[in-house]
């Protein structure tokens, strides 16, 4: 793929068209190791965004750029129209705005479910304690868990505590979310669940980032697909194009091994 026409199709927003993840140029080194060259990216307000790509190839950096887990080095990264920079106000506001969840729950063990999933509202956005329990239960509803609401995380199946933390980034009520291969941690067995309240989030418009190997995600949820390699955008297209004909040898050995 040409780059102009790789850029066109990186940077051509879904959604409503509006653009709210603007990556431009962004570089980020690990001392000598380049993990990012040049990337060029927008996401569009209500747009799903699935990344693939093999191990090492700087797809878990990039979103860890975006909200700011990692320092880009060069280029530029704007959030719902603010710039990421060293200003903590830049960088508190974008968080704010931006919900992630990893391939590890990262619960707090001595915490109940609610308690964990309610600690983001009550700390950093400041609500009383009835307000954030109210919009807790909603988000625990809403990922279809609400029995589980007193329990601690060591009494949940690993899909249920994965479905906590969607409810915590949830309770923040952001306007993107990033998943960072949220089911690689997983059971088998566990993966559809995870991956249903994924689907209900997209569906209910929810702008998303989603690092992933689960490609029957990626074709029936994803509005793009982002192939990344060696620190570089390869290849984009819709699901259509990369599953039944995708230009770059790179995309297709790499689908041919994982499909």
């Amino acid at each position: 793929m040409t780059e102009t026409r790789l850029d066109a199709d990186a940077t051509r927003v879904g959604g409503t068209g509006e653009a709210m993840i603007v990556c431009e140029g962004v570089d980020k080194f690990f001392g000598d190791f380049q993990a990012l060259k040049g990337i060029n990216l927008q996401v569009g307000t209500q747009e799903v965004v699935v990344v693939i790509g093999p191990s090492g190839s700087g797809k878990s950096t990039l979103i860890r750029c975006i909200n700011r887990l990692e320092k880009h080095d060069r280029g530029r990264i704007v959030v719902d129209g603010v710039e990421m920079s060293d200003d903590v106000r830049n960088i508190s506001e974008i968080r704010r705005e931006v919900g992630m969840v990893f391939q590890q729950f990262n619960l707090f063990p001595h915490m109940t479910v609610l308690e964990n999933v309610t600690l983001g509202p009550r700390q950093v956005r400041h609500w009383n304690k009835r307000k954030a329990l109210e919009l807790g239960m909603q988000m625990l509803e809403r990922v279809q868990i609400p029995e589980q609401a007193s329990k601690y995380p060591g009494q949940l199946s690993g899909g249920q505590q994965q479905r906590v933390a969607i409810a915590r980034a949830l309770a923040m009520q952001p306007k993107v979310m990033l998943f960072d291969e949220p089911t690689s941690a997983l059971d088998p067995e566990m993966i559809k669940e995870v991956l249903d309240a994924m689907q209900e989030l997209a569906e209910s418009g929810m702008t998303m980032i989603v690092v992933t190997h689960e490609m029957g995600f990626a074709r029936s949820v994803a509005n793009r697909v982002v192939f990344m390699s060696d620190g570089q955008i390869v290849e984009v297209g819709t699901p259509e194009h990369f599953f039944t004909d995708p230009r770059e040898d790179r995309t297709k050995l790499f689908l041919s091994q994982i499909l």
